[in-house]
């Protein structure tokens, strides 16, 4: 059987473009089993390129066995897979479940449990002991949270993500520039009125090096400097739990008031992750026009053009010092309808529209 050559084509852009793989190195490849076809092309592309490829691939309902099942111990032990990671020149990994709710019946606290352990991993990956990228295979369980068919959701993954990266990185200098010359960004919109500090930060920008799709530039804000409030709209999935209408209030960084219309147990545990993850360690500024709509997918909804994200928990390093913790939580907010933008009070952005 022949392989969907879109998926030959985002092959080629996870090996070529993001990690530009080279000869000798090993490349480690994650996945569920059901992202079969991406895995075995991606695996193709890295031998092509003179790699040594290694899969990890898990089955359906593996992870609610674990968590459920897992005692203390089990649940903090990373030692296999941390031997892979540091094994390992690159690393790619491909979302995409066969059951997206899988843990709604999970406790949280477990789930949390879990996740402080493997946070190691991603920050090993954040501080640069190897390459890595993100992106998206497009399953059953993802068309149905989008809304869609199956044949209309691959249609909507595979044109964010076969694209022009380095036409989106020339789209994004203009706005970028203009927010690196600024020191607070003001957030106005439904239900919503945030300052955020970016004083003596400058912006990165995402074109397809670390999330596939891509389009966006990020700052790691001054985490101690956030005022105001922020309601969210758009639905998110964490840690395999939906979670809806989120409201938070910030003073001095911290978010000291918090309640969500659907899930707030699974918000509020993991708010009380650790000490840092009240407070911001990333404001993202979504940049791809082509990506209209939210899926419930952050990876594509964080890049929304005429929206933002703000990330609870940890920063990136390559923003610059910022917040620790050991999740990494992006919110996505719409602008698009009535939504404002300031830079040290200029209005920059209105309705999802730059005004420059």
């Amino acid at each position: 059987m022949m392989a969907d050559p879109r998926v030959e084509q985002l092959a080629k852009v996870l090996v070529g473009h993001s990690i530009k793989v080279k000869e000798g190195e090993r490349v480690l490849i994650i996945g569920e089993a059901v992202t079969a076809p991406l895995i075995r092309e991606v695996y193709r592309e890295v031998l092509r390129a003179g790699g040594h490829p290694v899969t990890q691939v898990t089955l359906p309902e593996m992870e609610r066995i674990f968590i459920g099942e897992a005692n203390d111990a089990q649940l903090a032990d990373i030692q296999a897979m941390k031997w892979l990671y540091e094994q390992s020149d690159a690393v790619i990994r491909i979302l995409g479940e066969e059951n997206n709710k899988e843990l709604t019946n999970v406790d949280p606290k477990r789930i949390q449990q879990r996740r402080k352990a493997t946070s190691e991993l991603s920050q090993y990956l954040m501080k640069g002991g190897a390459r890595w990228v993100l992106t998206m295979f497009p399953t059953q369980a993802q068309a149905m949270d989008a809304g869609m068919s199956l044949s209309e959701y691959e249609d909507f993954v595979y044109s964010a993500v076969n694209v022009d990266y380095d036409a989106i990185l020339e789209s994004m200098q203009a706005a970028s520039e203009k927010f690196n010359q600024a020191s607070k960004v003001r957030i106005v919109a439904n239900e919503t009125d945030i300052t955020i500090d970016i004083s003596g930060r400058k912006a990165v920008m995402c074109a397809g090096y670390r999330n596939v799709p891509d389009g966006e530039f990020y700052f790691s804000p001054n985490h101690l400097l956030t005022e105001g409030h922020i309601y969210y709209e758009w639905p998110t999935i964490f840690n395999g739990q939906e979670i809806a209408g989120i409201r938070l209030k910030f003073e001095q960084g911290r978010v000291v008031e918090c309640s969500a219309e659907k899930g707030e147990a699974a918000l509020i545990a993991a708010l009380d992750t650790d000490a840092g993850a009240r407070y911001l360690g990333e404001l993202g500024i979504g940049c791809n026009f082509g990506i209209e709509y939210p899926t419930k997918e952050i990876l594509f909804d964080e890049k929304i053009g005429g929206s933002v994200h703000l990330a609870l928990g940890r920063a990136y390093e390559a923003g610059g010092p910022g917040n620790e913790s050991v999740i990494h939580w992006d919110m996505i907010k719409s602008l698009k309808n009535g939504g404002e933008l300031y830079l040290d009070g200029e209005l920059v952005q209105k309705d999802g529209k730059w005004l420059f």
